[in-house]
């Protein structure tokens, strides 16, 4: 994950506190992370065709404290400048904690996390067992030598097993057997209809915009309630709608989201529990601001997400034991999967409040993000995404994290920011943009 696709993904929790804290309260912080699930390092497999595996990392990198101000307009770059490639889980470094004070007064503070080491709910579940030590979870002790070797082996003949039992259910799908049941017919999806391309499109210089939409809470929840939908199907209704503005879609198309859901659990150490669960939203003129027809769209797919999980059915596509057991430059190399989707839509709902407080301070707003860093114009047509965004909620705000990986409708920030306004209007809320 973090070299196999060419570029690395971080993922990246930004608080904005309206206080300062204390660069003493953030070093206590940083030791505890470096205590807890975080420090790891993947180390490669003695045994071929078993998985990389980790191991505990007993280095980590140091607090980075600015002592220098930062105005409030240059935070998203300060942001963009924490992500370092040398965060790697290959050396053990595979995160850090940043913090700048703000010059209007207040701080803000960053963890950077390759996805690789910390999906969103394991970095939320480390900053929280951080600031409560009695909670704090590690991972088990290392295991070397033989005990090392007979854990490859192990895994090397479940990766040989998974592998093999989807080889063999893919090939019976594709069998023409006349007494199978037939599967119910299918809609086919209408394909949204994409504006045409400038001319003038950009290509070397172009990063994928990245932008913070800050709406005061109580308005979010307000549109939400007023219109029949939930924060969740607000949050998809908005994107949706920004989407549409950018041109990536037309009036009585649909379009595709992908919507992670965790199935982590108490005392949980995996690095990533993240599951996909895909659904199609139409796309409808500005004047319809109805979100009942989003919600119950996104409640079928959950609850037949949880009965497939319940009922121990695999998930559908490429085998990722097959996946895992190809070399990173193997894998570098085959063409990233289009499957459709218009970009993530990542909900982390309201967050709790040992995530939010650092040593009895409470930021006023958090943002999330994933990133592919680096990303250039060719990588992201090649994964024909549009937005790829992540919601938090705190008591008082709900920010809106968005990248866009389409270069030729969002060439960058203003643009992005233009079109996620008008989409915030739709429902009769305003953003203030970090």
């Amino acid at each position: 994950m973090h070299h196999g696709i060419g570029y690395p993904v971080y993922n990246q929790f930004l608080w904005w506190f309206d206080e300062t804290v204390r660069r003493d309260d953030l070093e206590n912080l940083r030791n505890n992370l470096s205590d807890g699930l975080l420090a790891r390092r993947v180390v490669s497999s003695r045994v071929p065709t078993a998985r990389a595996r980790w191991v505990r990392s007993p280095v980590s990198h140091s607090l980075d404290f600015h002592s220098q101000f930062i105005d409030e307009a240059d935070i998203p770059a300060w942001a963009d400048g924490r992500l370092d490639p040398d965060i790697d889980p290959e050396t053990g470094l595979g995160w850090r904690l940043a913090a700048a004070p703000v010059s209007n007064g207040g701080t803000v503070v960053s963890l950077v996390a390759s996805h690789m080491v910390a999906d969103g709910g394991a970095l939320i579940e480390a900053v929280r067992a951080a600031n409560n030590r009695s909670k704090q979870g590690r991972l088990a002790p290392d295991a070397d030598g033989i005990a090392a070797i007979g854990s490859d082996l192990r895994d090397a003949a479940e990766q040989a097993w998974s592998v093999a039992g989807w080889l063999v259910n893919a090939a019976a799908d594709a069998l023409p057997i006349p007494t199978r049941t037939e599967p119910d017919a299918v809609v086919p999806r209408s394909r949204p209809t994409r504006s045409q391309v400038p001319a003038d499109a950009m290509d070397s210089d172009w990063v994928s915009p990245h932008a913070v939409a800050e709406v005061n809470a109580g308005a979010w929840t307000a549109a939400a309630e007023r219109w029949g939908g939930t924060s969740n199907s607000l949050f998809i209704a908005v994107l949706t709608a920004a989407s549409g503005n950018a041109g990536r879609a037309s009036i009585g198309d649909s379009v595709q989201w992908s919507l992670p859901v965790s199935d982590r659990t108490p005392a949980d150490t995996r690095s990533n529990a993240t599951k996909i669960v895909k659904i199609d939203v139409p796309v409808t003129d500005a004047s319809d601001r109805d979100l009942t027809t989003i919600r119950s769209i996104s409640k079928a797919a959950f609850t037949a997400f949880a009965v497939r999980q319940a009922e121990g059915q695999a998930p559908t596509g490429i085998s990722q034991a097959l996946v895992q057991m190809l070399p990173d430059a193997v894998v570098a190399r085959v063409p990233q999967p289009r499957d459709g989707a218009e970009g993530l839509a990542s909900n982390l709902g309201v967050l709790p409040e040992d995530f939010t407080t650092v040593a009895g301070v409470r930021a006023r707003a958090v943002s999330g993000r994933a990133t592919f860093a680096g990303a250039d114009a060719a990588f992201a047509r090649s994964l024909d995404g549009g937005l790829t965004a992540w919601v938090c909620e705190t008591g008082s705000s709900v920010t809106v994290t968005v990248h866009a990986m389409d270069p030729d409708r969002f060439a960058d920030e203003d643009v992005l920011r233009e079109h996620l306004t008008e989409a915030f209007a739709r429902w009769e809320l305003s953003a203030r943009f970090w």
